[in-house]
């Protein structure tokens, strides 16, 4: 991979990770390791939908550690409730992935 090609590559991962990663302007964001709650299916109480979340977590972390990680991405962006994630992570290439829908209560 020639240089130039290298910082076009870490420029469109960059730009990606802004536009996944900023804080809902309708919801002010919230410290990391804030309450969530977490459903496997919809929630049982009414909910505003903020957007999608991930956690792409070393699968020599814990899983209860890569839930956090999910989590700590719903406080960023100023939810209270992730929905929609599994029972378990999946393991895909030395990885825990975690994914799932940000919301905040109404």
């Amino acid at each position: 991979m020639t240089r130039s090609t290298s910082i076009a590559a870490a420029v469109v991962v960059a730009a990606a990770l802004c536009a996944c990663g900023g804080q809902s302007s309708r919801f002010p964001s919230r410290p990391e390791g804030c309450d969530v709650t977490v459903f496997q299916s919809t929630p049982t109480s009414p909910t505003e939908n903020i957007g999608p979340v991930g956690a792409h977590c070393e699968d020599t972390i814990s899983k209860d550690e890569c839930l956090r990680t999910l989590k700590d991405q719903v406080c960023k962006l100023g939810g209270d409730v992730v929905w929609g994630v599994p029972g378990e992570p999946r393991h895909e290439d030395g990885q825990w992935k975690l994914s799932g829908r940000a919301a905040h209560t109404k």
